[in-house]
């Protein structure tokens, strides 16, 4: 380990395979349709990514960037950066520590740490890591519903090894999300068999307009992080390792 974080792999080491990984929190009196997209609050973002679960130590402040730049992963180096913002009553922070290939679930970990530290929020997390085969996980929480949890490999023929809880069709009814309107969206919900739903794009349809990832002048916080011990081991397994 160096002073400065828990890898065992350098810094010039090869990441492998691509992803999205995501988690957004709406915090109530949720903001109306209308209402303009409020400025970013870098100081509320740093203090966001100083307490988030998977972070050790926020180590350096980079400014902001439009949250549609993301970053390129090339090398383990990369991992150590993570986008946050926080934009009135919608928080939203791109983690490559959320990642996973179907053995910790550290979307549902952080999310379900999430609901706790902000009762009534909704939060909707999700991360699709893509290394020849994709692995997908989401989590939603929504007042008055079950979380909804879902995990698995969209490859895999068998749907019986797709990991679901919860009651997507109930919450996906509260957010307004008609079956003609996930069906439009082609994300649509198909109950015997998870596997085939775009679960990232339900998510979207649930933040509505609050779902910051697809706004492309959205300013983001730009920090370099120590990830904890945990989040950097489940790092290097899925973004290192063969």
């Amino acid at each position: 380990m160096t002073e400065n974080s828990f890898w065992t792999s350098p810094p010039q080491a090869r990441v492998r395979g691509s992803g999205h990984c995501t988690i957004t929190v709406v915090l109530p009196p949720f903001p109306g349709h209308s209402q303009e997209w409020p400025a970013n609050d870098p100081d509320r973002a740093r203090e966001f990514a100083a307490s988030f679960g998977t972070i050790d130590e926020v180590l350096e402040y980079h400014g902001e960037r439009n949250i549609s730049d993301g970053f390129s992963l090339r090398a383990r180096d990369d991992l150590d950066w993570i986008q946050v913002g926080v934009w009135g009553n919608v928080i939203g922070i791109s983690d490559p520590a959320l990642a996973d290939g179907g053995n910790a679930w550290p979307v549902l970990e952080q999310v379900r740490n999430l609901a706790a530290r902000y009762p009534g929020a909704k939060i909707v997390g999700g991360a699709t890591v893509d290394r020849g085969e994709t692995h997908e996980e989401a989590a939603w929480v929504v007042p008055g519903f079950e979380l909804v949890h879902s995990e698995g490999w969209p490859c895999e023929d068998d749907t019986s090894r797709w990991t679901l809880g919860g009651d997507p069709r109930a919450v996906l009814d509260a957010c307004g999300v008609t079956a003609r309107t996930a069906e439009d969206a082609d994300v649509a919900y198909d109950p015997d068999n998870p596997a085939s739903t775009y679960w990232g794009g339900l998510g979207e349809l649930i933040l509505g307009p609050h779902r910051p990832w697809r706004r492309r002048r959205v300013r983001t916080s730009v920090f370099r992080v120590r990830h904890t011990r945990a989040a950097t081991d489940l790092m290097e397994e899925n973004w290192i390792q063969d």
